[in-house]
């Protein structure tokens, strides 16, 4: 069959706002049997991450690629504040062919579903290595209720607070007012040693942020390691909550 001529060789992704700063690229290549993805945002070098992907993942990234339609011709005279394009490259009969997919030609559905789905898939990739390094809390949280999140992680120069995250909208949250979405706050692992974070829901207008490592107990402990892979310890987070117990009984007494 044609699918069994072709090879894929590389699928670049790029997206540009109207922002000098507002780029993005990734780049998936093969070369022998290595696998490697390399993302860029912003025009800062210092962010970009590389790394190895498995066989499996390119081979599924290659079925979505292959199962699209040529590229259509450019549709000329539009001037867009948003530019995206897919480029494929693969080997056929030891030739290399060049597919350029742009935001300005027309698509059937089938070709701008997959290509949707080859670039949600990169992304998945790239969020599953960025979480070996992070903390990452998860929580719910009601959408009516008159209250805020406040977090915070302890020793601070050991994290960066990366903030909160949408992990899940509730789909009926406009319909009634108890709905509920999911969230997570992260930090990024910048040194090894345990991190202890602290999350919790408190009503709006409390003074809390003063003394809330005092008043609240620790919510989860973290390890990072030498690589600054993030592990959470149910023995470190017990062990904290232990020591917050005892705290505030000792101030009870001396109260």
């Amino acid at each position: 069959t044609n699918a069994q001529t072709k090879e894929l060789s590389s699928v670049s992704y790029h997206r540009s706002g109207m922002r000098f700063d507002d780029c993005t690229d990734i780049r998936v290549n093969k070369t022998a049997d290595t696998y490697t993805l390399v993302f860029e945002t912003g025009r800062d070098e210092n962010n970009t991450i590389s790394f190895e992907i498995e066989k499996s993942d390119f081979d599924e990234l290659s079925t979505i690629v292959f199962g699209m339609s040529k590229p259509r011709k450019e549709r000329h005279g539009y001037v867009r504040d948003l530019m995206k394009s897919l480029q494929v490259s693969f080997i056929k009969n030891g030739k290399t062919v060049y597919l350029n997919y742009s935001i300005n030609q027309r698509k059937d559905k089938k070709t701008a579903e997959l290509e949707k789905q080859a670039v949600d898939l990169m992304y998945k990739w790239i969020d599953r290595y960025k979480k070996q390094f992070e903390i990452r809390f998860n929580y719910s949280k009601g959408i009516a209720t008159p209250t805020e999140i406040v977090a915070h992680a302890e020793p601070a120069d050991l994290v960066e607070d990366l903030g909160v995250f949408t992990e899940r909208l509730d789909p009926d949250s406009d319909i009634q007012c108890g709905g509920r979405n999911d969230y997570s706050h992260r930090w990024r692992a910048l040194k090894p040693g345990i991190v202890t974070v602290w999350l919790h829901e408190v009503s709006l207008g409390d003074d809390v942020v003063s003394n809330f490592t005092k008043d609240y107990e620790p919510s989860a402990c973290y390890i990072i390691d030498e690589n600054l892979h993030v592990r959470y310890s149910k023995e470190e987070t017990l062990a904290a909550q232990e020591r917050f117990k005892k705290q505030q009984k000792y101030n009870r007494r001396t109260e």
